[in-house]
């Protein structure tokens, strides 16, 4: 079928063309919504941000939408309750997969008599996501003597932008838009995008509307005295390549054959409540003498239910919501981190998927090397017609030796002998691209530079446009080595080279202990400052170091490449004044000429970059440091919606009677912010496993100061499940034994 039959094919349907939407009218450096205001729930790669509640208002925002696979398929929902908007009671989640609102409505329908008075009728609003869409459920109960006329209404548009568009970048190009298409009480809003796919937002309700006029639907009725009515609103997504359209949307556009079957509202969310169940009993149990402490906990948990996205046959992690619902390497591989005492399945699922991705040629468009681990996954229409770099985009330098530092740590929870043998030529592969590519000038660190000018400037984990600079804000030039790179890899090095004796390799294991050895030494060498007694965050182009106090030095203590006595020096001044805020670490010191708190990562402050350095302090045997970060992260939890860390915040510092200040677009829930309480209480319990040996050692453990008590139940080490009771008096903490199942673990306390 030719291009122009296809293209007619869509007006015989009934389709109208009509006028793209503006380019969105706020870019994402200027939010309408904050986290804070916003209600986000994720199943995978599709989620949902609203505001407080449920409507996606103003229409076409940035941050609020119904997405799925990087397009908005949903740009505005606005209820109206007699001509008003309800007024929001109470907003939560749960479970990142299901909003609740209550709301209560305040007029009458303009020339229906009796007003109705302010707070008696009470409206329930149930928003259920799904992979394919969305349950927008409305409950309205009256609690008047008398009848109330309501009317309701609701309008819908779906602008099916692309989520780099809608994040600021500027078009200037769409494809076709078409008027809604009404029938048999339904409504289907169809987009054919310049990537040769027609995506659908199918709408159906229940009870049928009494009208639907352009893209508002209205119901009216009367309620009874405690008299109660359910709207049920059911939104459904599809994408399809053009050719494969089918000869029309028949009588119901809201469920065209090309689109799957809708299930029962009902029975959808008793499945999400089963898997939900099913993933808790997968996971270790923890509880503890805080209760505010479990329901964290708890929150974390069910996150990364909510973040995991099919795989083939795994399930890997998605960063987070909202621009981040997706496949990235070092997000990922740092949650996959984090949550090995929870469930070491992630981080199975995260290293097969990853590993599948791996570079296989050199390509300057999308910074591929053979070996090289992907940094990003997306599959929007932008990345299909080439406007953006992040189809598959393999920008970041330090995915490649975290993939093999996962890898490692797996296998020390695990023993898993057969992923390790299945992960050889990916392992090679990687370690070949440290040694072969990693080094761009033969200096003996390693370094990046981006290849393509729709790549990202910065490819470190602090990856804004300004988060490389000198003292005086000067921006570094590329290549540019990054101090926690050359940990990552020297670390690396050192992991692979235990890995390869294990699979009979001691030669190649010999001449990764060297490499290893020589990084650790060119790192002290290039980046230690005398004078400061710190390392610099980084070297530029001409081995300048940017000579400025900021927390990457502290992910070397993370990476246990550094000496016992400069690590105390990094210690001292991550802990110290400038660094340190009282809420958490900055990401650079309030002393620095360039320090802005309401930074992206020049000041602010990141649970996971906290996680990080604290599991390292904790390793060097610095746990009251550990237990402070800890109680300060705790506390900044306390703050926030289900006590769920956000991306990052503020970076201002704390004083008596304070908040810590929200960042207008933090993403919550975001991956290695939710794994921030697990990873940290895992170096504090001072876990570590050798479950290819039937070990696990207790190290020092510590319970900070907010606990007393911690129960610790089916902890995974290899094949065995083990119950431990921590407790803490005074200054010492101790550890028991409760249970053991599965094969026998040999379990070795030692208290300092």
């Amino acid at each position: 079928m030719t291009y122009a039959s296809q293209e007619a094919r869509l007006e015989d349907m009934g389709l109208r063309p009509i006028a793209a939407p503006p380019e969105p009218r706020f870019l994402y450096a200027e939010p309408h919504l904050s986290n804070v205001e916003s209600l986000a729930l994720i199943k995978g790669t599709t989620f949902f941000v609203s505001d407080r509640s449920g409507n996606l208002m103003p229409p076409g925002a940035p941050h609020i939408g119904l997405f799925r696979e990087d397009t908005r398929y949903l740009s505005q929902i606005e209820l109206l309750v007699n001509g008003h908007p309800p007024v929001v009671l109470s907003a939560t989640t749960e479970g990142a997969y299901a909003n609740r609102v209550e709301l209560t409505v305040k007029g009458s329908a303009h020339g229906a008599g009796l007003d109705i008075p302010v707070n008696t009728v009470f409206v329930h609003r149930e928003q259920i996501l799904e992979s394919e869409g969305l349950h927008d459920i409305l409950q309205l109960q009256n609690f008047h003597s008398e009848k109330a006329r309501l009317v309701i209404e609701i309008t819908y548009d779906a602008d099916f932008m692309d989520i780099f568009q809608v994040r600021g970048i500027i078009r200037g190009k769409s494809g076709r838009y078409f008027e809604p298409l009404i029938a048999d009480a339904q409504m289907t809003f169809v987009y054919e995008g310049l990537d040769d796919r027609v995506r659908a937002t199918a709408l159906s309700f229940d009870p049928t509307p009494v009208r639907i006029s352009g893209r508002t639907v209205r119901w009216e009725f009367d309620l009874e005295p405690r008299g109660i009515k359910r709207i049920t609103s059911t939104i459904v997504t599809q994408s399809l390549p053009k050719h494969l359209l089918p000869s029309s949307f028949n009588t119901s556009p809201a469920n065209p054959p090309w689109m799957s079957e809708r299930e029962k509202v009902e029975e959808h969310e008793e499945k999400l409540h089963l898997g939900l169940t099913a993933w808790e009993q997968a996971c270790t149990k923890f509880k503890s003498s805080n209760e505010i402490f479990n329901t964290m906990l708890c929150t974390s948990l069910q996150d990364f239910y909510s973040l995991q996205i099919p795989e083939g046959r795994e399930k890997t992690i998605a960063a987070g919501v909202p621009w981040f619902a997706a496949l990235f390497g070092r997000d990922s591989l740092i949650s996959s981190f984090q949550t090995l005492a929870l469930n070491p399945t992630l981080a199975r699922g995260t290293l097969r998927s990853l590993a599948a991705c791996q570079g296989r040629v050199e390509c300057a468009d999308n910074d591929e090397q053979p070996g090289k681990i992907l940094h990003e996954l997306r599959c929007g229409e932008m990345t299909a017609t080439g406007e953006v770099a992040f189809g598959r985009n393999y920008g970041s330098v330090d995915a490649t030796p975290l993939f093999i530092i996962l890898l490692s740590e797996y296998f020390q929870w695990t023993g898993d002998r057969e992923l390790l043998e299945e992960m050889r030529p990916s392992l090679t592969a990687a370690l070949n691209w440290l040694i072969e590519y990693g080094d761009m000038d033969g200096d003996g660190l390693i370094e990046y530079r981006r290849k393509t000018e729709k790549g990202l400037l910065n490819q470190g984990w602090k990856d804004s446009g300004d988060a490389m600079a000198h003292a005086d804000g000067t921006l570094a030039q590329a290549p540019i080595a990054l101090v926690e790179e050359q940990g990552y890899a020297a670390d690396a090095f050192r992991r692979a080279a235990s890995l390869m004796r294990l699979l009979a390799d001691s030669e190649q294991a010999d001449r990764l202990t060297e490499c290893s050895s020589e990084l650790m030494q060119r790192l002290e060498q290039s980046f230690w400052l005398e004078e400061d007694q710190y390392y610099a965050m980084a070297l530029d182009q001409d081995k300048r170091p940017l000579a400025v106090m900021s927390s990457n030095p502290g992910h070397l203590l993370f990476t246990h490449t550094i000496q016992d006595q400069r690590a105390r020096h990094v210690v001292t001044k991550l802990t110290g004044h400038g660094l340190f805020s009282g809420w958490g670490i900055r990401t650079l010191s309030e002393e620095e000429r360039t320090y802005n708190p309401m930074s992206y990562h020049r000041g602010s402050v990141w649970p996971h970059d906290n996680s990080l350095i604290a599991f390292g302090m904790a390793r060097y045997g610095y746990k009251q440091e550990t237990s402070t970060i800890f109680s300060a992260l705790f506390e900044t939890s306390l703050h926030f919606r289900e006590y769920r860390l956000p991306e990052l915040f503020c970076g201002n510092q704390r004083h008596h009677r304070d908040e810590p200040v929200q960042y207008p677009v933090s993403c919550s829930p975001q991956a290695w912010a939710s794994g921030t309480p697990i990873v940290i209480l895992t170096a504090l319990l001072g876990l570590e496993p050798n479950a290819a040996n039937g070990e696990l050692r207790i190290v020092n453990p510590r319970l900070p100061t907010f606990l007393t008590f911690l129960e610790v139940r089916d902890l995974r080490v290899g094949n065995s499940r083990i119950d431990l009771d921590f407790l803490r008096q005074d200054d010492r903490t101790f550890c028991r034994v409760v249970g053991q199942r599965g094969k026998e673990l040999a379990v070795n306390v030692s208290y300092r």
